[in-house]
C-alpha cells in the first residue's frame, strides 16, 4: 500500500506514536492523580506534563531539570512581588506584568529555550492570577503547587518510561526541522513576535485580573496560540486555527456534562483517556497540525481540570461561560495579531531600507 505524500515513514511513524501516546498518558494520568489527591489546581501539572511532553524527544537531563525549575521559581516570583509591591503603584501593575511576558515569550519562541519558556509562562499565568486575586491566598498554596510541579515532572519522566522514543539513527539530526512559513509571507524575527505577543496577551491579563484563578482558561489558551509557529501569517491562515480551540473547550464541557450525569470515575477517566489520545494523534501529524489542536489540546485540560478544583468549587464551575471567554479570548487574539503582524513587517522593511547601503556612484 503507497503511503501518502508527506507522512513519515518507518522510524518516523514509531516515533511520532510514542510522542502521541506520551502526551496522552501524561494528561489522564496527571489529571486523575491531582483530582483524587485534592489538589488546589489541578491543572497545573498536566499542563507542564503536556508541554514538557511536546517540546521534549527525549527525557530532561539533571541540567535541564534544574533550568526548569529555576525558571518555575524566577517566574513565579516575579509574578507574586509584582503583584504585591506595585499595587499602590498606578501603571506600575501592567508595566511589571508586561516585562515579565515578554521575558517569557523570548524564551518560549526560541526552539532552543522553548520548555524554560513553556515553564515560566505557565507559572506566570497561575502565579499571576492567584496574586492579582489575593498574595497571601497565592502564597498560602504554595506547597500546594510545588506538589503540583513535583507531580507534573514525575509524569515525564514515568511517560518515557513506559513509551520510550526509537533510538536515532546513526548520524541523523536529533532536531526536527522547523515548519516551513506560509507563501509569500515574511516571518517576524524572534524579538519582534515576542514583542508582539506581549502587546496581545497583556490587554486579556488586564480584562480578566478580577477572575483571578479561574481566568487561567482563556489566559492559557491565547498564550498558546500565540506561541505557535505562522499564526502571525495572515488572517485566512489564523481563523483555521479555532478549530482546535473549539474542539478543545467543546470536549471540556462534554465530558464535564457527563461526569455531572453519571458521576463514575472509570467513565470519566477513560473519556479523558479518548480525548486526550484524539488531540494527541492531531498534534503528532505534522507542525501545522499542532498548531491548530495544540492550543484546543490546551484548552481542554484547562477548562475541564477547573471543574475538578476544590478551590473553584470543583464542578459548580460554569464550564459552558468559561468557554464563552475562551473563545471571544481566542477571537481576539487571532484579531489582534492579523492587525498588528503586518505593522511589524511595515516597521522592519522601512528600517531595513534606512540601513541598507546605497548604490555606488558611477565613474564618468
Amino acid at each position: 500500500m503507497s503511503r501518502e505524500a508527506g507522512k513519515p515513514a518507518g522510524g518516523a511513524d514509531a516515533t511520532l506514536t510514542a510522542r502521541g501516546y506520551r502526551m496522552a498518558f501524561g494528561v489522564t494520568v496527571s489529571l486523575a492523580i491531582e483530582a483524587l489527591r485534592g489538589a488546589d489546581l489541578p491543572t497545573l501539572a498536566p499542563m507542564i506534563a503536556l508541554q514538557l511532553l511536546a517540546l521534549s524527544p527525549r527525557p530532561p537531563g539533571a541540567k535541564m531539570v534544574g533550568m526548569l525549575f529555576g525558571a518555575a521559581a524566577a517566574s513565579s516570583l516575579a509574578a507574586w512581588v509584582i503583584a504585591a509591591v506595585t499595587v499602590s503603584i498606578p501603571g506600575a501593575y501592567p508595566l511589571g506584568m508586561g516585562v515579565l511576558y515578554l521575558w517569557c515569550f523570548a524564551l518560549s519562541l526560541n526552539p532552543k529555550t522553548a520548555p524554560l519558556g513553556a515553564m515560566a509562562l505557565t507559572m506566570t499565568i497561575v502565579v499571576g492570577s492567584l496574586s492579582a486575586a489575593s498574595t497571601v491566598a497565592a502564597a498560602g498554596i504554595a506547597l500546594s503547587l510545588l506538589l503540583s510541579i513535583l507531580s507534573g515532572g514525575a509524569m515525564v519522566y514515568l511517560a518515557f518510561a513506559l513509551f520510550p522514543p526509537p533510538p536515532a539513527p546513526a548520524g541523523a539530526a536529533a532536531k526536527a526541522p522547523p515548519p516551513p512559513p506560509a507563501s509569500g509571507v515574511e516571518r517576524l524575527p524572534l524579538a519582534w513576535r515576542a514583542a508582539l505577543a506581549t502587546l496581545v496577551m497583556l490587554p486579556v491579563h488586564m480584562w480578566l485580573t478580577s477572575d483571578g484563578v479561574a481566568a487561567m482558561p482563556v489566559l492559557f489558551t491565547c498564550s498558546a496560540m500565540l506561541r505557535q509557529p505562522g499564526i502571525e501569517a495572515s488572517m485566512r491562515d489564523s481563523f483555521d486555527r479555532l478549530a482546535g480551540t473549539a474542539a478543545g473547550g467543546a470536549a471540556a464541557v462534554a465530558v464535564n456534562g457527563i461526569a455531572s450525569l453519571h458521576g463514575q470515575g472509570v467513565l470519566i477517566f477513560a473519556l479523558i483517556a479518548a480525548a486526550s489520545l484524539a488531540f494527541a494523534w492531531q498534534v503528532c501529524r505534522g507542525p501545522r497540525f499542532a498548531a491548530v489542536w495544540m492550543p484546543g489540546f490546551i484548552t481542554f485540560v484547562v477548562l475541564y481540570g477547573m471543574t475538578l478544583s476544590p478551590t473553584l468549587g470543583g464542578g459548580d464551575v460554569a464550564a459552558l461561560s468559561r468557554l464563552g471567554q475562551v473563545a471571544v479570548g481566542a477571537l481576539y487574539t487571532l484579531c489582534a495579531v492579523s492587525l498588528l503582524a503586518p505593522l511589524g513587517r511595515r516597521l522592519i522593511r522601512r528600517h531595513r531600507d534606512r540601513t541598507r547601503p546605497g548604490p555606488a556612484p558611477r565613474e564618468a
